[in-house]
């Protein structure tokens, strides 16, 4: 029985991954970032009463170098997949230091703990395609140059940088996962993924009349959130550490993404769709910091795409879930007002059409 060690379980990725590797027998321990009573409501509703009772639930911060000593100790872990961390980009604007501290300095601190712990320990780090910030090129692959425009990208790649450090100087198996658009319907509403398909339902319903929403020409890499763990658990498995981007390889508008949605719930978007208009003088008075995501964004002279090709021939990594399937399947998990459990298994029988 293999242990491991999940930092960020409560979230997305660490949710279906610790319940994929129960399924094979692992031992878990999860690291929570809020005290466990504080979690444990929203944890008893996405793991089976089996699955909760199996983990081994832990508490701490990535500030907290004696919690994460405290954490790997008690996990004695073979395999350590790094999750936890800020996710928004937009967010790091208004917060900095608290992004370099939870993003660099967190990662530095586990590795630094598994060195003197568990150094045999092999460690998975979620990384993320704000690295490449305004890419050159595209797609984008792992010898991409990095050119972060948010601090949050800034952050990312200097953990980047420590895992490479680890690996090269202290024979550390360390992997890095470079992370694009991966959705599921365990998202909060603050993504445009889940925010698209909680609306799409609701005027289906009669709840609701229109979507309103900002530029429909941005585009992004999206793909499913069950396929990318699934990566994660093969860059542990892999002969050698390496980085490794996890893509869909298709840059696609969000006007696609909407039309889909809709089209999941026999709707034409067109009907129902009306784009934002912004206040300019209420644009004009609000703090720079909170402007300034939506300008990078729109700056960009190149789309984020990535390349999976490295995953996929070194890794034998091949996604299960279609563009179309993983949208319409948000948009199902909202017509049905699909309870938890469900949405957070990792490998469901059926597909949406």
């Amino acid at each position: 029985m293999s242990r491991v060690a999940i930092t960020g379980i409560a979230g997305q990725d660490g949710t279906y991954l610790a319940r994929l590797l129960l399924r094979e027998g692992c031992e878990i321990s999860g690291l929570l970032q809020f005290p466990f009573d504080r979690e444990e409501p929203a944890l008893r509703r996405r793991f089976s009463p089996k699955e909760f009772k199996a983990v081994h639930w832990h508490s701490g911060s990535l500030e907290d170098p004696f919690s994460l000593v405290r954490f790997l100790k008690a996990a004695r872990p073979a395999e350590i997949y790094h999750l936890a961390g800020l996710t928004d980009s937009r967010q790091s604007f208004l917060v900095p230091e608290e992004s370099v501290l939870a993003i660099t300095m967190g990662t530095l601190r586990l590795l630094e703990a598994a060195r003197e712990i568990c150094p045999d320990a092999r460690i998975f780090l979620a990384s993320s395609s704000e690295v490449f910030g305004a890419p050159s090129e595209a797609p984008q692959d792992e010898n991409t140059p990095r050119l972060p425009v948010s601090p949050y990208g800034i952050a990312k790649v200097a953990a980047d940088h420590f895992a490479r450090l680890h690996r090269e100087q202290y024979g550390q198996f360390v992997s890095v996962g470079i992370l694009y658009n991966h959705e599921s319907s365990l998202r909060p509403p603050n993504y445009l993924t889940n925010r698209v398909a909680r609306a799409v339902a609701a005027i289906k319903q009669g709840r609701a009349n229109e979507l309103e929403l900002g530029d429909l020409s941005a585009e992004r890499d999206w793909s499913d959130a069950r396929d990318f763990v699934r990566g994660f658990r093969l860059c542990l498995r892999a002969k050698a550490p390496g980085d490794f981007v996890f893509a869909s390889g298709v840059s696609r508008r969000v006007e696609e993404l909407v039309a889909c949605a809709f089209k999941a719930a026999d709707l034409d978007y067109r009907k129902y769709v009306r784009k934002r208009s912004e206040d300019h003088e209420t644009t004009r008075q609000r703090d720079h910091r909170t402007t300034r995501p939506q300008d990078y964004r729109a700056s960009r002279p190149a789309s984020l795409c990535g390349n999976p090709k490295k995953a996929k021939t070194e890794l034998g990594w091949k996604p299960a879930w279609t563009f179309d399937q993983t949208i319409a399947d948000l948009v199902n998990a909202e017509l049905e007002d699909r309870p938890d459990l469900e949405r957070s298994d990792p490998a469901p029988k059926h597909r949406a059409a």
